[in-house]
């Protein structure tokens, strides 16, 4: 197999090897062979491939494979590989397997290389956690930022259930009901304890911490305050009672 990324393989350089690729396949450099962390990529077709890099992902990804006690035995083979990459990758990860217990240096050095370099920085304790990340990265090649992101609701009856489903114990079903019980969001907030009884699904519980969602302040210093008030409008009207006769 070629040792550098300009070494030719059948009149072909190991770059013209890249526009070859499979696009449904994780690619492994031939150099990979003999990895442990081989043994453990099952869940991903893949085949072994005459290529700069360790791993390619996709035309625009791709991945170095480091072990940290190769690294203190050989500190400039990593320099070596990350040059030959040139500027030929818009993701460029650096797996490395933490394999020595004394690593904290060459964890430090790595990760300043790596922001230097334009490269994702993945460590691994383990062939089989190597193994799943290789997978991972390329399972999900190609996908956007929507599976993870935070879903925007657009409309004012989604707007509603998600805030009424904020309220501890109050699941989305509860806000449904909710709506259609009441209507609209107003109707929902101005309710009382009573009427928020009648609503299918609602328990005592979720009732209560409903209506005190809507009228509880928002913090500790507007809780006293609400609190003082009210012990003062209490003693108002118990000094009323007394010099009316009353009591």
């Amino acid at each position: 197999a070629p040792s550098n990324a300009n070494e030719l393989t059948n009149g072909l350089t190991l770059r013209d090897h890249h526009t070859m690729l499979q696009p449904h396949m994780l690619h492994i450099s031939t150099r990979q062979r003999g990895n442990p962390i081989l043994a453990h990529i099952r869940n991903v077709p893949h085949q072994f491939s005459p290529m700069v890099p360790d791993y390619i992902f996709g035309p625009t990804r791709c991945a170095l494979y480091l072990s940290l006690r190769y690294h203190n035995l050989h500190p400039d083979y990593v320099h070596r590989r990350i040059a030959e990459l040139k500027s030929d990758f818009t993701l460029r990860v650096l797996l490395c397997h933490v394999d020595i217990e004394d690593n904290a240096s060459a964890l430090l050095f790595l990760n300043d290389l790596c922001v230097k370099n334009n490269m994702t920085l993945i460590l691994s304790w383990s062939d089989e956690e190597a193994a799943r990340y290789i997978e991972t990265l390329k399972a999900f090649d190609g996908t956007d930022t929507s599976a993870i992101e935070k879903r925007d609701h657009t409309t004012q009856m989604e707007q509603v259930a998600h805030a009424l489903a904020s309220v501890r114990s109050v699941n989305k079903t509860d806000a449904g009901q909710l709506l259609n019980q009441f209507g609209c969001w107003r109707n929902i907030v101005g309710a009382s304890v009573d009427e928020l009884s009648v609503c299918p699904g609602l328990g005592p519980k979720k009732v209560r911490r409903l209506y005190e969602a809507f009228r509880k302040p928002f913090s500790k210093e507007a809780a006293k305050r609400r609190k003082e008030r009210e012990k003062d409008k209490e003693k108002e009207d118990a000094d009323d009672k007394v010099n009316e006769g009353i009591v």
